[in-house]
């Protein structure tokens, strides 16, 4: 029996082991970097200045953040709230946004797991590839994550990552929501001299329990200015 077990799992892993290098192998093909997920959700190596503004609406509130990151900082103080609703934060809102955004683990690139990587679809001019997240990787603004899988959309015209979209597997929490279905997307922008890609922008919709009942939140993030600095 021990046998067996030790045969299923070495097989597994061979399996598993092949199915990222079928995507890896396709995708030097397209000439499209292994890391083009990591990029956008590193904190701990990170080298991009950027602004944010985070937009979400209950049905009853719309709420609106502002700051930036910035990776000259020490690591735990590098996301910035600067405004709410265009006023500047009390220090209730300071404390819930640093619990959320700022983290001091070091390692956290938001590292893609070996063992998710799979060719989902390919057509004449799409290709996609899905994949979860390695949960002890993820910044916590992130962290919801490791509950979802992930479809990265490349166009195989330009080798361009246009969009990944992510689906939640099981109920999850995302900030203060109990989320019972989730579907983000996130379209990116390519930095052409470092040939990377970032976060342009995420739209998040989810369906909640509130006091027993469903409801619907948008939670839309917008980055832009993004610097290079050391």
């Amino acid at each position: 029996m021990k046998k067996l077990l030790t045969w299923c799992l070495l097989t597994l892993s061979i399996t598993a082991y092949g199915q990222k290098e079928a995507v890896m192998a396709r995708l030097e093909e397209l000439g499209i970097k292994a890391n083009f997920l990591n990029t956008s959700l590193q904190d701990h190596d990170a080298v991009y200045y950027f602004n944010f503004k985070t937009i979400t609406n209950n049905g009853t509130n719309n709420i609106v953040d502002a700051g930036y990151f910035d990776p000259r900082k020490p690591i735990g103080d590098r996301w910035v709230l600067e405004t709410v609703n265009g006023e500047s934060p009390t220090k209730k809102e300071f404390k819930k946004f640093d619990k959320l955004h700022n983290t001091e683990q070091p390692e956290i690139n938001g590292k893609v797991a070996d063992d998710s990587w799979k060719i989902d679809s390919e057509t004449d001019d799409m290709l996609a590839i899905s994949f979860q997240y390695d949960r002890a990787t993820l910044p916590k603004k992130y962290a919801f994550l490791a509950d979802c899988t992930g479809r990265a959309f490349i166009n195989k015209n330009t080798h361009q990552l246009e969009r990944a979209e992510f689906t939640n597997d099981k109920p999850l929490k995302v900030k203060i929501f109990n989320v019972q279905d989730l579907k983000m997307t996130i379209e990116y922008q390519h930095i052409p001299e470092d040939d990377v890609f970032v976060i342009k922008n995420e739209d998040l919709d989810m369906k909640v329990k509130l006091l027993g009942q469903l409801v619907e939140v948008e939670e839309v993030n917008e980055y832009d200015n993004y610097k290079k600095v050391k």
